[in-house]
């Protein structure tokens, strides 16, 4: 018998299927028996499956080409048949799978594009992706067809409703590509590129709001969002709406990002970035950022993608078209840190970095440009990379991470290391701000940024003391602040009242847990060095700030911030180290040797505040009616400052006035001319009292008088700063001194860096001199015993937990453990690489 276009005849499984096919009237599908015939006869023997495939190519492309659409969809629904029952043996006819299934999108008939889309769905649930990159040309129909859906997925017809089915068969076919194993299996980059867009671009219609469907996800999930439910392509429905095809693009789009990982997550966040750029979607930034936030929740490795974004920003040019696409990434950044999501992996410092590189860059583009807008964006830039540096503090990874980014913001203040050498230096802090340019940038506009970044870090992280039970809290030392007092004499105002905000707010617990009130109010044994350092060398840098010939109103509010939240923070230890300082102030000025009468009277009112928030935080009722009593006596004579509100509590830095000076005033409110104090407070009836509260009996001892009387002068506060300073140096072995642990082949030993000595073996002797020094200079840090400070202890506490302080051990019994080590012990061959047993 003669073949013709379509073999058939004595090939049984060409007879077998053509016998499939409908032949009476009305027929709209296979015939179930011959197909199941058709399928045991395949299963039976799965070499035949090639045949099949081969045959039934052959007989699309003629239907296709002869426009038989019957014949066309029974035949797609033949070789659906055949996938289902077979799908073991899918690589035997893979290829002529796609190849009908390419034919049938060519036809252009919607019903047939839909059965054939359904037919591509059911293969790739099938699909591992072996065969991919192995076959070439497997491998270009493959991808052919992801671009053919993908261009469904975004078509555009003058029949809205037409419109919208092509782009539902187009998104139901791209989520069956997305969930196929075959995505993951190879490399991707070629597909995403077709996948990303469309799905973005049924995300990105100006009727869709991408957040509704955000909250709409989170407050209710999917019953059934598995991958089964993705290969279900209802081909009845003839009618769907935009809102439909967004909420399928919505979860393409989170499916897409679950399965990702680290190695080919760049190949998924690339084309993201690309449709962003094609279809200028940056501003407004909410598209932006909502993409971002639904990304983010579908990731595993989320640090990747915030690795990304940086690498987007470093990698922009300065031109003004830039501005708009910097300024949406750094907002999409912002939401990334400041979320609930936790970003595991991220490495905190080098993320802070490279956010201080970008804010001395936006510092700079603003400074050097005049166009409005454009300062005004560069200026909102600013503000979210100092929000984004306040999202690091949000989730604590490790122990020391609120103090490392704070100290690495301090590093960058440009810092005079030695700024209290001696009393002169005062007169020489910084330079002229105005005039200095530190990285092109003004250094008061540099420093102003830096301190709104610790001030945002610090509120962040008490913030977080506040919700301990649900996130864990990082305490952190008082002396990470120490290098940055010298900005108390900054010769700008806003840096000296910004550097006063930040380091009150840092000091003051008075807004923390009851729970961590109780554990900060326990008076411990010592305070380590460093702290009381600081402490000092804080009192000699608000001695200068009082003092200071440039002294304007603001700043005597800011000395009284700061006198108030180390009152709170240290309580005694601050009343018996502060109060030969503060009556020391008084001094200087009732021998009137400041500025003029106006800048007496702010100092003096400041000391009088500050006794009476000592009188209310130790609950002292006869020093409150003294100092109240000295307060109003001012008052009526006219001798209380203008500037210094009558309560501690009214005198808020957050709204000073930066623009008052003291050659104002002259008048009281009542237009009576405001007169030199003849009234001071009497350090012969303040003591006394103050002697009498337990508080301080206990913290200072049978000498607590003579300490609160004692006679405090600023060249004795620069030489004990300088001593504390050397002895904190002294104690630490340098990296150059320490023994280094060097390894041979046979034996290990400590290299000496002094070079004329034979290099030792670990022995006895050496353990001996180790913990000698080590006992010494423990011994030597530990000499002051005053009231220990909270933040001085390193510690992360989970939940509700309180940290413990550990044991100190006895020196006695350390003694005696090294009186008992025989330094005269024989040499012996044995060492940490030669072991006994080697011997």
């Amino acid at each position: 018998m003669a073949c013709s276009g379509v073999c058939k005849g004595w090939i049984k499984h060409a007879t077998l299927i053509n016998n499939c096919y409908p032949t009476g009237p009305g027929e709209t599908g296979p015939k179930s028996s011959e197909l199941s015939y058709l399928i045991f006869y395949a299963n039976s023997k799965p070499a035949k499956l090639t045949k099949c495939g081969v045959y039934l190519d052959k007989r699309v492309s003629t239907d296709v080409r002869k426009r038989k659409k019957l014949d066309t969809e029974v035949s797609l629904q033949i070789i659906k048949a055949l996938l289902d029952a077979c799908n073991y043996n899918l690589n035997l006819f893979s290829k002529n799978v796609l190849k009908i299934i390419l034919a049938s999108l060519s036809t252009n008939d919607i019903d047939i594009v839909a059965r054939a889309a359904s037919v591509f769905i059911t293969f790739c649930s099938y699909h591992d992706g072996s065969t991919l990159g192995v076959d070439s040309e497997f491998t270009e129909i493959y991808e052919n067809l992801i671009l053919s859906f993908a261009q469904y997925a975004i078509c555009k017809e003058s029949d809205l409703n037409i419109e919208w089915r092509y782009r539902s068969i187009g998104l139901h076919a791209l989520r069956g590509v997305i969930t196929s194993e075959a995505l993951y299996a190879t490399n991707a980059q070629t597909q995403l590129q077709y996948i990303v867009p469309a799905v973005l671009h049924n995300l990105s219609d100006k009727n869709i709001s991408l957040e509704t469907l955000q909250k709409k996800d989170i407050d209710k999930e999917p019953a059934n969002n598995d991958s089964s439910q993705s290969r279900r392509l209802s081909l009845s429905i003839t009618t769907t709406s935009a809102e439909d095809n967004a909420n399928l693009a919505y979860q393409c789009l989170k499916q897409l990002y679950k399965k990702s990982d680290t190695s080919n997550l760049h190949y998924y966040l690339e084309p993201t970035f690309n449709f962003l750029d094609e279809t200028d979607k940056w501003r407004p930034s909410s598209f932006g950022i909502s993409l971002v936030l639904i990304i983010l929740s579908s990731l595993q490795e989320r640090h990747v993608l915030v690795s990304d974004i940086i690498d987007q920003l470093e990698n922009l040019s300065d031109d003004s078209n830039s501005v708009q696409k910097k300024a949406t990434l750094v907002e999409m950044l912002s939401s990334i840190l400041n979320s609930d999501f936790t970003v595991v992996g991220l490495s905190t410092l080098e993320v802070l970095d490279c956010l201080l590189r970008l804010l001395k860059d936006s510092l700079k583009s603003a400074n050097n440009k005049n166009v409005e807008n454009s300062h005004d964006l560069d200026t909102f830039i600013s503000q979210r990379l100092i929000s984004c540096i306040g999202g690091l503090a949000t989730h604590i990874y490790y122990a020391n991470q609120i103090s490392d980014i704070m100290e690495h913001i301090i590093q960058h203040l440009c810092l005079q290391p030695d700024i209290l050498d001696s009393p002169q230096s005062s007169q020489r802090v910084s330079g002229s701000n105005q005039s200095f340019i530190e990285e092109g940038i003004p250094l008061s506009d540099l420093r102003n940024a830096l301190l709104k970044c610790l001030d945002v870090v610090v509120q962040t992280n008490k913030d977080s003391e506040l919700r301990h039970s649900e996130m864990t809290r990082c305490d952190v030392p008082v002396e990470i602040f120490h290098n940055s007092i010298g900005l108390c004499m900054d010769e700008n105002l806003n840096v000296r009242i910004a550097f006063a905000q930040v380091l009150s707010k840092f000091l003051d617990n008075g807004g923390m847990p009851q729970e961590s009130k109780e554990i900060g109010s326990t008076q411990l044994t010592y305070f380590n060095q460093p702290a009381i350092h600081f402490l000092n060398t804080l009192h000699l840098s608000l001695y200068q700030y009082a003092l200071s010939k440039s002294s304007q109103p603001a700043d005597h509010v800011a000395l009284l911030t700061l006198l108030r939240a180390l009152l709170v923070r240290f309580r005694a230890d601050q009343i018996i180290r502060g109060i030969p300082v503060v009556f020391k102030l008084q001094s200087e000025a009732k021998e009137e040797n400041l500025t003029g009468f106006a800048h007496q009277r702010a100092l003096a009112s400041v000391i009088v505040l500050y006794f009476r928030d000592i009188a209310a935080v130790l609950d002292i009722p006869e020093l409150q009616k003294y100092v109240e009593e000295v307060q109003s006596k001012r008052m009526e004579k006219h001798q209380w400052s203008t500037y210094i509100k009558p309560t501690s509590s009214e005198n808020d830095l957050n709204n000073v006035d930066t623009f008052k000076s003291f050659e104002d005033e002259i008048f009281d409110s009542n237009n009576h001319p405001l007169q030199p104090i003849d009234i001071w407070l009497d350090r012969q009836v303040i003591v006394p009292i103050l002697c009498q509260h337990k508080e301080l009996l206990v913290m200072g001892g049978e000498q607590l008088q003579d300490k609160l009387m004692a006679e405090w002068k600023p060249e004795e506060g620069f030489d004990i700063v300088k001593k504390e300073a050397y002895k904190i140096r002294s104690s630490r072995i340098t990296e150059d001194d320490k023994p280094r642990i060097s390894f041979t082949p046979f034996i290990m030993t400590l290299e000496d860096n002094s070079g004329d000595l034979s290099k030792p073996s670990i022995k006895v002797e050496n353990l001996r001199d180790t913990l000698a020094q080590q006992m010494a200079n423990d011994s030597s840090e530990h000499e002051t015993s005053v009231t220990s400070d909270l933040e001085s202890i390193n510690m992360i506490p989970l939940g509700n937990g309180a940290g413990k302080k550990r044991k100190k051990k006895p020196k006695s019994d350390i003694n005696s453990f090294l009186q008992s080590i025989d330094t005269k012990a024989a040499s012996s061959t044995t060492s940490l690489v030669n072991p006994p047993y080697r011997s």
